[in-house]
């Protein structure tokens, strides 16, 4: 991995210090939240959906997960509530319900519904009641969805799936609480069973790619697994790790050198490993929030450089963990109340990279649509920067400063030959340096939604 240099030198208008030294790789971030306290952080909400006519279960709880997908140029998503499944358009700023489709089993107390697509189908499941696999054809949206198959053959209940669409196999986690099952979904209507895997009792979630399966396997550990053949193939396993718990789901990044996982236990840390080698992976560093002693991580979308996981009564969280340590650069609580129940809250998460956009399904509250730079903070730059004013401390992020507690505030950069190169509006608490731009004289200034000049300052920017 690349990082940047990046070096204070002689301070200039708005300087107090001399110099100052310090790592950055990406964008720069105000370590302080000024905007609302800690509920926030660097995180814009733009739509939240709720239907309160729905029947509230165990604490108040309605909904459980959700999924995204892109069909011909739009983005949609689904989550799940004790009635069936909820279709939306994810437009720019906004979450519109295009259809909803009835579960088979219907019960205040249903919790858990899981989702994955293979095609132009979405494949769901519930793990409670006289449920069954369905099948839905979306691909007459964003008009309406049909349910094409409805079958309890293969299992009733079932936790979690997950789909290989590489390889046309759906990976069925806890089928009627046993083991797992594969099936082959080559022809989509027509779900086949290919494989059961019992090696273990209950497999409770897993993540799969190119058949090579990432098994979350409660509290026997994480397993991982070649499918490719007649016969699994056994890849590693770790089944005794640091704060320790119920193993409960995980994530691979894009570039497959690093896996997130999940312990769904109070007071235990996410986790995250390297893949150097799968005969002997191991946790490369432990990270969770400050109060995460008190509180149980529940699921993760994994990115190159971003983690996303929602923490249940801690609402969404956004970790940078290209660096170590591992910082919370973005959070988002949906679950304001203080209950001592501990699984009320942030239940399932995922993201739109190229949209800049992020999903939360909350138990009680519904579905959430936040906005984030993702595009900016999820890759590589390198270059060495000269600045002539002490914004950022030692960690790469800016220094507090009081004058910026403001909204409408304007970021940008203008070349000595006097063009604005780069201009971001309303960026809140976060400030994003594009490294990437070409070597030469720069100078920055922040103004406020009046256009007065808040702050400026000059740097140097050389290719590495």
């Amino acid at each position: 991995m690349i990082h940047y240099r990046v070096y204070q030198v002689k301070c200039g208008y708005f300087c107090k210090n001399e110099t100052l030294k310090t790592i950055l790789y990406i964008g720069i971030f105000l370590s302080a939240n000024w905007l609302v306290g800690q509920n926030q952080k660097n995180v814009i909400l733009l739509d939240n959906w709720n239907d309160t006519t729905l029947e509230k279960g165990l604490e108040e709880a309605v909904f459980n997960d959700v999924w995204g997908f892109a069909f011909e140029d739009r983005n949609y998503c689904v989550i799940g509530s004790n009635a069936g499944t909820h279709f939306f358009e994810v437009t720019k700023d906004e979450l519109k319900l295009v259809d909803f489709e009835p579960g088979k089993f219907q019960s205040p107390y249903v919790e858990h519904r899981d989702f994955a697509v293979y095609q132009n189908y979405l494949y769901g499941v519930n793990d409670e009641g006289t449920a069954s696999l369905q099948i839905f054809d979306f691909s007459y949206l964003p008009d309406s969805v049909s349910k094409v198959y409805d079958s309890d053959e293969f299992f009733q209940i079932c936790h979690t799936i997950y789909i290989d669409t590489a390889k046309a196999k759906l990976y069925a986690c806890g089928p009627n609480n046993v083991g797992m099952q594969i099936l082959d979904i080559s022809e989509p209507t027509n779900p086949s069973l290919e494989y059961v895997y019992s090696e273990v009792g209950y497999v409770h979630d897993c993540y799969v790619r190119n058949d090579t399966a990432f098994l979350n396997c409660a509290f026997d550990g994480l397993r991982i697994y070649d499918f490719s053949g007649a016969e699994p193939i056994e890849l590693g396993i770790l089944d005794f790790y640091p704060t320790q718990g119920y193993n409960h789901s995980g994530w691979l990044s894009p570039n497959g050198d690093k896996y997130v996982f999940i312990d769904e236990t109070k007071g235990t840390k996410v986790k995250l490993c390297t893949l150097e080698s799968l005969a002997t992976i191991s946790i490369t560093e432990t990270f969770g929030t400050k109060d995460y002693v008190e509180y149980i991580p529940h699921n993760v979308f994994l990115l190159d450089h971003l983690a996303f996981i929602s923490y249940y009564n801690e609402g969404l969280r956004i970790f940078d963990i290209s660096k170590s340590p591992i910082k919370e650069i973005g959070a988002y609580d949906t679950f304001l109340k203080d209950t001592k129940y501990r699984l009320n809250g942030a239940w399932g998460v995922y993201v739109f990279p190229e949209d800049n956009q992020i999903l939360i399904a909350d138990r009680q509250s519904g579905l959430y649509l936040f906005e984030f730079p993702i595009q900016q903070l999820d890759n590589d730059q390198q270059g060495t920067l000269f600045s002539t004013a002490p914004f950022i401390d030692n960690d790469g992020y800016i220094i507090p400063r009081d004058y910026l507690d403001e909204k409408g505030l304007t970021f940008s950069i203008v070349s000595s030959d006097g063009k604005t190169v780069y201009l971001q509006s309303d960026f809140l608490s976060y400030l994003n340096v594009p490294l990437g731009l070409s070597s030469g004289i720069y100078i920055y200034s922040i103004h406020n939604e009046f256009g007065d000049l808040i702050e400026t300052g000059k740097f140097v920017l050389v290719d590495e």
